[in-house]
């Protein structure tokens, strides 16, 4: 096959001349880095399109768990944000330097698969009258 393509390539080259083949090569350069980039761009839109349908299923199972909390179907309550930031600092390995205290990144996978923290309402005022310091 190798020879046969070298043959090939010398009659080419004694037909058309050494000027045209080097048009021909940069001809052909450029199609095959447009082919390339055509392809990269189709892999991008495949695996947006995965994407989006494992965030859109997320979604909808978040949806339906939200809706069976809040019909009473489950008992199972939304974890507080001190309940998540416990349950982290429960699973981090490493001690952390006195006086601090321990946190673990959160990544999209956490958030999409609905580990993510709630928010407490940080705007209510303590109860016994005392002002906060």
């Amino acid at each position: 096959m190798e020879l046969q393509l070298l043959l090939i390539l010398a009659v080419a080259f004694v037909v058309f001349g050494p000027e045209k083949m080097l048009e021909f090569a940069t001809q052909l350069g450029r199609i095959v880095r447009k082919v390339r980039q055509e392809w990269a761009s189709i892999q991008l839109e495949l695996q947006a399109a995965e994407l989006k349908e494992q965030l859109k299923k997320t979604t909808l199972e978040g949806e339906q768990k939200v809706k069976q909390y809040l019909s009473g179907e489950t008992e199972q309550k939304p974890k507080s944000q001190k309940e998540f930031l416990d349950q982290l600092v429960g699973e981090t390995k490493t001690e952390p330097p006195k006086g601090e205290t321990p946190k673990k990144e959160l990544t999209m996978e956490d958030l999409f698969s609905g580990n993510a923290p709630v928010v407490d309402d940080e705007t209510e005022k303590p109860k016994g009258g005392t002002k906060p310091s």
